[in-house]
């Protein structure tokens, strides 16, 4: 066994240095990291004031949509009150159809027999 590494087995510690990076010196390649660390927080804080906007906007939204609930429960029971007078109306109208209809028969008779009196006591001559 050899001290040295194994043929065919790469060095994990030798890599292909990057064409941005290929020719750099340390400060160089440290200076070049911080600007690309700047972009990225630069980039971060462009994404939380996104971030921000769309919760202000969803707790509008939110806000909006209880006014909204509130509206339509005021709405449906306006609609229930007016069924339930509706409701009410209708069987009075009913009752009063009836009764005009079993009134409008009882007149009919009387005049009916009103009519048989007269022609039967009315004079032949």
């Amino acid at each position: 066994m050899t001290g040295g590494a194994k043929r065919g087995v790469p060095n994990p510690w030798l890599f292909e240095e990057p064409e941005e990076t290929r020719g750099l010196g340390f400060d160089e390649i440290r200076q070049q990291q911080q600007k690309i660390i700047q972009e990225q927080d630069a980039g971060l804080d462009a994404l939380s004031s996104i971030i921000s906007r769309q919760k202000q906007m969803g707790k509008e939204i939110g806000n909006e949509l209880d006014e909204q609930n509130e509206i339509i429960d005021d709405l449906a029971n306006l609609v229930e009150n007016t069924d339930g007078k509706l409701r009410t109306e209708t069987r009075r109208m009913n009752i009063v159809d009836r009764k005009s209809t079993s009134c409008g028969m009882v007149m009919v008779i009387l005049l009916l027999l009103v009519a048989i009196v007269v022609v039967a006591v009315w004079p032949t001559n």
